[in-house]
């Protein structure tokens, strides 16, 4: 516990773990923010029914343009939803509530706390080589692999405070920005027009998604520990990051794609998600991401343990 506490202060003694923190919350009020100016207004009737007009206007210019049968069809079907809203002094379709605020805030922290905490999963071990401070941290009575473990856990745990805050900040900001009324979805079902309530999967967003940054986080990590250069650790880790479902997609018709970690991505089974591979099932997916969490994990601790620290 000692040494993750003095990791856990090293990491924010750096100026970059702050700013990288102000990055997020800054990013994400400036793209709350944006939504609400881009969003139709809901406060009164009179708004609502301004903006439920607006939308049949459009679609019906639209509809007098079109020749296709088939969305001339999807154009009336839309007019008859934003009519049944004004009927019912409902907000419009492009109106955001405060819950939609709160999925947004859960998609877009994910994604910046993912990238943020491997790049201090990255560099944390490949600075003290390159600094030359790794030498002091080793004669410390202690196994190399608890220091290993508390640079690891403590990149985690960096990675979990990025991620409250970003909720914390988020949350509050949509309940100020938005409407905090239930999100009501409008839908066509056997030509009658259903109200259903609007369901967010929170805990099954958070989960898979926090498992999909987890094995980015430790294949970064065993990066930094294999690398000198935190550069290069970074580099390869967002490049893999980034274009990870290219690779996925290139290799797909072959056999051996679906034993690869990418195409095994957690995030993928979110929601009613499918995989970009059609024969991989999500237990199937959990296998492979536990077996190669395994082994990024031992080659990043049997390679620090064995490493010899020159002079």
């Amino acid at each position: 516990m000692r040494f993750v506490k003095n990791e856990w202060i090293k990491i924010w003694n750096q100026r970059s773990s702050w700013i990288m923190l102000g990055l997020l919350i800054v990013g994400l009020i400036g793209m709350l923010g944006l939504n609400k100016y881009f969003t139709d207004a809901s406060g009164t009737q009179e708004e609502r029914r301004a903006a439920n007009e607006e939308t049949i206007t459009f679609y019906e210019e639209q509809l007098a343009n079109e020749t296709d049968e088939a969305y001339k069809a999807e154009l009336e079907q839309s007019i008859a939803l934003a009519q049944y809203r004004i009927d019912n002094d409902l907000p419009s379709e492009g109106t955001m509530t405060a819950m939609e605020g709160i999925d947004f805030t859960l998609s877009f922290s994910i994604v910046i706390v993912g990238i943020f905490t491997m790049v201090i999963g990255a560099s944390i071990v490949s600075n003290e080589f390159g600094t030359g401070t790794i030498k002091m941290l080793l004669t410390r009575p202690a196994a190399r692999w608890k220091i290993l473990l508390s640079k690891l856990v403590a990149t985690l745990l960096y990675g979990v405070a990025l991620l409250i805050a970003g909720l914390a900040v988020g949350t509050i900001t949509s309940f100020i920005m938005y409407n905090s009324s239930a999100p009501i979805q409008i839908i066509m079902e056997n030509g009658q027009i259903v109200e259903k309530a609007m369901e967010f999967n929170f805990a099954e967003q958070l989960a898979l998604n926090a498992a999909s940054t987890f094995m980015v986080v430790i294949f970064a990590f065993m990066l930094g520990t294999l690398f000198s250069s935190s550069t290069l650790a970074v580099s390869l880790a967002l490049g893999i990051m980034f274009f990870g479902s290219m690779i996925t997609m290139y290799l797909s018709n072959y056999e051996f794609a679906k034993y690869i970690w990418l195409s095994n991505d957690l995030a993928q089974f979110v929601g009613e998600g499918t995989p970009i591979i059609s024969d991989i099932t999500f237990s199937f997916a959990v296998i492979v991401n536990i077996v190669y969490a395994i082994i990024f994990l031992a080659v990043t601790f049997i390679y620090f343990i064995r490493r010899d620290i020159t002079a």
